[in-house]
């Protein structure tokens, strides 16, 4: 700062030299808020480092150059996303953010960073200008720290913590929260992700969030509708798909003891083409998508939401998505699931009762096929940080594992179970299927 003071003074007094003072004072001066915006650029990092990022009437600018999302939810293996067409990652929090911000980078790929708000609850409340302060200062602090990243995209501010979306203190601290992103940061666009975009939570946007740049919806079965939801609504503020992917646990079919049905990869894929088609692909108010999700998780299933396997095969979403993004067919795809077939699928069923099993299964590139069946208890645990915990393997329930057929003993222990099945074709690719089952004395 101080070297910067010299540097004024000398040009000032060059420029005295050659011509009238009084003209070197009426010369108009740089608007102060752009001297301290150099000021913050030449301490905190290099000017030239971040790509500024602006939303227009013609969609979302990059460098000054259209940038359409074609992105993923997840926050690893970005060296496997190199010439698949995903320009976008999409996280939920700051966790691991500086390290995803640099691989990110070294790919080619933007982040839409994801800071956590609190939802309304015992420990917080909106309602508590204390704790708003406190989520404001938290929030400032992860802006100012990321804000000239060269990867960084969006700010994504809070994901889902909107609840039915009717209480305006929510929206109002949000706003809040938008407006000091845009003051601290003037060149990344905030958004905000909402659990499906209500009547309600619209009108709470429109009335008391003018400072929020995008809304993201997070929506899937749901989404081959949704531009006619958004027209019903009126709806002009420019919108992401923020999470899509096959219909969720809530909306499928469930067994009589309370247990979804899983679509197999292969319906799976069809439905976010369907979605993906309808809702994205038109884009215009639409700036992008993010696929939930890039990698494995427990929810409801191991399998119910990753385009990812643990053991990290890829499957028929994934090579859909691929194709929309690329404009090409991959040089080889994922094995299909057209049936699969169980006794006792969605029945119950005595301990020790064996029962028989089998899947049809092809590749379009005569790719030769592994199987393996398995059986997992299929009770929902949390651990303390409400996280699911991955479902147990029940060991020697599954006699005939490795063939298109299966030959099962269900375990003695009454309870709720799931038998899956795991097509490979030994290049990297993958489907699934299963049936939930229930053992009962």
């Amino acid at each position: 700062m101080k070297q910067a003071v010299r540097n004024l003074v000398i040009v000032t007094v060059v420029a005295c030299v050659g011509v009238a003072c009084w003209k070197f004072l009426a010369k108009p001066q740089p608007r102060a808020e752009k001297t301290i915006e150099a000021r913050e650029q030449s301490t905190t990092a290099p000017a030239e480092t971040f790509m500024r990022v602006e939303v227009t009437p013609q969609g979302l600018l990059r460098g000054g150059n259209p940038y359409f999302i074609r992105g993923l939810g997840g926050e690893g293996g970005v060296e496997k996303l190199q010439g698949y067409g995903c320009n976008s990652l999409r996280t939920w929090s700051d966790t691991g953010l500086a390290e995803l911000l640099d691989e990110a980078q070294k790919h080619g790929i933007t982040v839409n960073a994801g800071i956590w708000l609190e939802s309304e609850c015992s420990w917080f409340s909106y309602h508590i200008p204390e704790h708003c302060a406190k989520q404001l200062a938290r929030v400032k602090s992860q802006i100012e720290k990321y804000r000239h990243h060269p990867a960084l995209l969006l700010w994504n501010i809070g994901n889902e913590a909107e609840g039915d979306g009717s209480d305006p203190a929510y929206w109002k601290q949000l706003n809040m929260l938008c407006r000091m992103a845009k003051e601290v940061d003037p060149h990344h666009p905030s958004i905000n992700a909402v659990a499906g975009l209500s009547e309600v939570k619209a009108r709470s946007i429109q009335e008391h969030c003018p400072d929020l740049d995008i809304v993201g919806i997070n929506t899937y079965a749901a989404l081959p509708g949704l531009r006619k939801s958004l027209a019903k609504l009126a709806w002009k503020k420019p919108w992401v798909v923020t999470e899509y992917g096959p219909a969720g646990f809530w909306e499928r079919p469930k067994t009589s003891w309370d247990r979804p049905i899983e679509q197999t990869s292969t319906q799976k894929a069809v439905t976010m083409k369907l979605g993906y088609e309808q809702a994205i692909e038109p884009a215009g108010p639409c700036l992008g998508s993010y696929a939930f999700l890039w990698g494995q998780k427990q929810e409801a299933t191991s399998t119910w939401f990753g385009l990812r396997l643990e053991s990290g095969e890829t499957t028929e979403s994934f090579d859909l998505l691929r194709q929309k993004w690329t404009g090409q067919r991959p040089d080889n795809i994922s094995p299909s699931i057209e049936q699969i077939q169980c006794d006792v699928a969605r029945k119950k069923v005595a301990p020790g009762h064996p029962f028989t099993a089998s899947v049809k299964s092809m590749d379009a590139d005569g790719d030769v096929l592994s199987y393996e069946w398995s059986v997992y208890h299929d009770v929902v645990h949390h651990d303390a940080k409400g996280k699911e915990i991955p479902a147990k393997l029940v060991a020697d329930s599954v006699k005939v594992k490795d063939q298109a057929q299966a030959t099962i003993v269900a375990p003695q222990q009454p309870g709720a179970y799931r038998l899956f099945v795991f097509v490979r074709d030994g290049k990297g690719h993958a489907a699934t299927a299963n049936e939930p089952f229930f053992v009962e004395r």
